[in-house]
């Protein structure tokens, strides 16, 4: 029973002089966020929080309204970048990220905002080239039809 006891105290011991785990803090907001559009889609980047935290997951939010973020996809810690292939033409996004650690999810990014313009051309730039267009070929029959010869 007395080696039981000694065993249980040394265990004890040995216990509180252990380095404690501390669990890792809740990472802050990724900073410098930003949108472009490429096209059709829509690239996001922005840098990792500040401090030593390791980032398992960021979470990209996006609306069309600045107050009505909703959650959008997630991408991996290593990952700092990402595109948003479903967007509409005439549309404006709003864009916000956060990161999320062991300890939980973040506070988001400072919102970014890209406009989609329409697929549209303009009506002036249709107008100019339906005029070359039918100038071009008013041109053609005509310079068609004074270079035959009659017999």
């Amino acid at each position: 029973m007395k080696k039981l006891a000694w065993a249980l105290l040394l265990m004890f011991f040995a216990l509180t002089m252990a380095p404690m785990v501390h669990a890792e803090e809740v990472a802050g907001a990724p900073r410098n966020l930003q949108a472009e559009r490429e096209g059709a889609r829509i690239f996001i980047s922005w840098e990792p929080p500040e401090g030593n935290v390791s980032v398992v997951l960021y979470n990209v939010y996006r609306g069309t309204e600045s107050g009505k973020l909703e959650f959008y996809d997630s991408l991996p810690g290593n990952f700092t970048a990402g595109y948003d292939t479903e967007v509409v033409r005439d549309q404006r996004y709003y864009y916000a990220v956060s990161a999320s650690t062991t300890a939980g999810e973040g506070p988001l990014s400072d919102i970014v905002v890209v406009d989609i313009p329409s697929n549209d051309f303009p009506v002036m730039v249709m107008s100019i080239i339906l005029t070359v267009v039918v100038a071009t070929l008013i041109f053609a029959y005509w310079k068609g039809k004074g270079s035959e010869r009659s017999p």
